[in-house]
């Protein structure tokens, strides 16, 4: 009984870590993140551009200082909402990784 006890909230803490390592926070997502690989259909057009997030929940995405998308954002886990668009990010260190239906992008902190 011990030994179901002991693996059952060994498993709980494993999971706590996981869940909570997969969350992007505002504080590790503020900044400009160049686009460096994109795969989707038509998406190489994509790399070089500059997407930047700040502290009042607004993004710009821009391409040799023209917008061409902007709008605010707001996180819950590991998604982030582009304005209504439900996106996936995963962050690794200064590296940015955006999922959706369509395909995913890389970014690099700048």
């Amino acid at each position: 009984m011990k030994k179901t006890i002991a693996i059952a909230l060994v498993a709980v803490l494993l999971l706590s870590f996981i869940a909570c390592g997969a969350g992007i926070t505002k504080e590790n997502l503020v900044g400009s993140w160049k686009v460096t690989a994109v795969k989707l259909e038509g998406g190489d057009e994509l790399v070089g551009t500059i997407l930047t997030f700040d502290e009042n929940d607004h993004y710009d995405w821009k391409y040799s200082g023209f917008t061409f998308m902007e709008g605010t954002y707001k996180i819950s886990g590991t998604f982030v909402y582009l304005g209504e668009e439900k996106e996936i990010f995963k962050l690794d260190g200064d590296t940015l990784t955006i999922k959706d239906a369509s395909g995913e992008m890389t970014l690099v902190r700048q």
